[in-house]
């Protein structure tokens, strides 16, 4: 009889400290806490309109991501359907406010004297016959995905208020933009699906959506031609990536507790230069456009550290400004000219350099051109032919690699592993000392001597191409 005993108090004893230390208790329970987010901006004229925010609890796992408005800090919890732009509920503000009838929120209030309204017609009376009551029973089960504890499971999101509960216990928390289109949330959707044994904050991250060249949805250039076919391209000129994380924080139970982020670029703003000098003592001809592609953009941005993983790279297509030395009165090139200033401006993660295979040589690695830090560039030129007195469009071709330049322009700095790189600052540059010599024949270098100087090789021309 007393091991009876004895096994009934050891058991009731677990119960407890189950509920107590790994909380599996109903949402109800007192042992959830309430919690805001402030925002500290470096540039406020930039935040995103709304931030997305990991909630992890580490210990007796729990988690959940809260949507944030930065204009009023008021927040909501979402589903993990809901993570993606294109997968989140329509909302309409005028009506977001009579979600679940329940709210609580400032704002809710003015929506509750709305339903006054519908007790001066009496024409529900009609849909009180017997055989339609019945029927509206079996949309009971509805309510349940429409409770604002339960988000993302029906169709209209809950309400923003200025704070959310969640079960207490220590917390890993992480900050990124909640509504950008050129980011794949897809890794974060599994791991809110998923037990965090089988999929671990570890592995979790956000990547750039990519395309290929062929794809309508890529803003590119006409008539070009891919030297350098290793990766997928990324959209030119992509929003600012945001993050912050925290340490490890605790939320108590029956009170609130408000949790600082001050979000920082993971991108980066990058100007790139470099010089086109013309050489027209055959040939006459004037540049009308210059595109550039640059490889080795990093992708992929770890959840937990804000790190970016260098085995993942792309590529991004952008247009550059030209300056020629001696333009014509609206700025554009002429035939006499003969140096040309080409500008671009792109803002991505960084842009990381040719990586060195094992048994390679440093000489072996500047003859690369596949991989990251490459560089290519499409000139549209008009030549003058002079028998006939009229121009042809011709485009011309080439691809550096950028091994120096990338080694002397600092933009990313390597952790220890050799995996992952974080960005030197919010602003870098490419400045490529060598120059593209164009002759209407051929594209070559002026030769400034050393072996320490990036050089432009030509891949393509073609003649009386439709640009």
């Amino acid at each position: 009889m007393n091991n009876k005993k004895l096994l009934y108090t050891l058991l009731l004893g677990a119960t407890l400290t189950s509920c107590a230390e790994v909380e599996i208790c109903e949402r109800d329970h007192p042992h959830q806490g309430d919690v805001n987010f402030t925002y500290t901006w470096n540039k406020p004229e930039d935040k995103p309109n709304r931030m997305g925010v990991l909630c992890y609890r580490v210990v007796g796992q729990w988690k959940q991501v809260a949507e944030v408005n930065t204009d009023d800090l008021t927040l909501r919890l979402i589903g993990e359907t809901t993570i993606t732009p294109e997968n989140r509920p329509n909302e309409n503000p005028d009506e977001g406010d009579n979600t679940g009838g329940d709210n609580t929120g400032g704002g809710d209030n003015t929506g509750v004297a709305e339903p006054s309204e519908p007790n001066e017609p009496t024409e529900p009376t009609e849909p009180t016959e017997p055989t339609e009551p019945t029927e509206p029973t079996e949309p009971t089960e509805p309510t349940e995905p429409t409770e604002p504890t339960e988000p993302g499971t029906g169709t209209t999101p809950p309400p923003f208020t200025p704070t959310v509960k969640i079960p207490r216990g220590y917390y890993k928390f992480a900050t990124f933009p909640l509504d950008n289109p050129s980011i794949d949330y897809s890794e974060l959707e599994q791991f809110m699906k998923n037990d965090a044994k089988d999929y671990p904050l570890q592995n979790v991250g956000l990547s750039y959506k990519v395309y290929d060249i062929k794809d309508p949805k890529l803003n590119k250039p006409l008539a070009w031609q891919d030297f350098n076919p290793y990766a997928k391209y990324i959209q030119p000129d992509v929003e600012p990536l945001y993050y912050d994380s925290t340490t490890v924080q605790r939320v108590r139970a029956d009170r609130q507790t408000t949790f600082e982020f001050k979000p920082k670029i993971l991108s980066q703003n990058i100007d790139i230069n470099f010089n086109i000098v013309k050489n027209t003592d055959e040939v006459e001809f004037k540049v009308t456009e210059v595109w550039a592609e640059i490889s080795g953009v990093p992708t992929y941005i770890k959840m937990n550290t804000g790190y970016l993983d260098i085995t993942k790279t792309s590529k991004m297509l952008f247009k550059t400004d030209i300056k020629p030395s001696n333009p014509d009165d609206n700025g554009n090139d002429t035939n006499e000219n003969k140096r040309i200033a080409c500008h671009g401006n792109i803002n991505v993660t960084g842009v990381v350099n040719v990586q060195r295979a094992y048994g390679e040589t440093l000489e072996d690695v500047r003859k690369k051109i596949y991989g990251p830090g490459i560089m290519q560039v499409v000139i549209y030129t008009e030549v003058y032919n002079p028998k006939t007195g009229q121009t042809f469009p011709q485009k011309w071709q080439g691809i550096i690699n950028l091994y120096n330049t990338l080694n002397k322009a600092k933009l990313m700095t390597t952790t220890s592993d050799n995996k992952y790189v974080y960005r030197n600052g919010e602003h870098g540059t490419i400045n490529i000392s060598a120059e593209i010599l164009l002759d209407g024949k051929t594209v070559g270098n002026i030769d400034k001597g050393g072996d320490a100087l990036d050089r432009w090789i030509q891949t393509d021309s073609d003649i009386n191409i439709d640009i």
